[in-house]
């Protein structure tokens, strides 16, 4: 009994199984939410036949301290790129492509849009920069130097 207890961790443990979940808020709620709590919005674009949007799905999104950062400092959006909110999106915003991320201020403000695929540290300092507000006094360059 203890050798498959043992299995069973070690199966778990090296599968990287994670509970981890964003609670993805639908757009039209978002900045509703946003100004009520006085957070960020953090859009997410994405396309479903996007191999890097996967690779953050599955290496990123599935990290509970990202998790955990997105559902406690920041209001968080997924849009599929050709959804109709997704085409409205990028009308109002613009977008080059996926995987994309925005920062908007509670009122739609876009504070700033970030392309591409990361690694999991990297994406935390992303977060950190704009959920400790350094995003107001310095460009993310620096922040990131400060904080390595």
């Amino acid at each position: 009994m203890k050798l498959k207890s043992f299995f069973l961790i070690f199966i778990l443990t090296l599968f990287g199984i994670s509970n981890a979940e964003i609670n993805w808020v639908p757009l039209d709620k978002a900045f509703e939410i946003a100004k009520k709590e006085n957070k960020l919005v953090f859009m997410y674009i994405y396309s479903p036949s996007c191999h890097y949007c996967d690779m953050m799905d599955f290496n990123v999104f599935d990290s509970r301290k990202v998790e955990d950062m997105l559902n406690k400092q920041f209001v968080p959006v997924k849009l599929r790129k050709c959804s109709k909110e997704g085409v409205e999106f990028r009308k109002k915003y613009g977008f080059v492509g996926t995987p994309m991320f925005y920062f908007l201020e509670p009122d739609g403000k876009k504070i700033k849009a970030i392309f591409g695929a990361w690694e999991e540290k990297d994406f935390v300092k992303i977060l950190e920069y704009f959920s400790s507000g350094s995003y107001k006094t310095m460009d993310m360059n620096e922040f990131f130097m400060k904080t390595n």
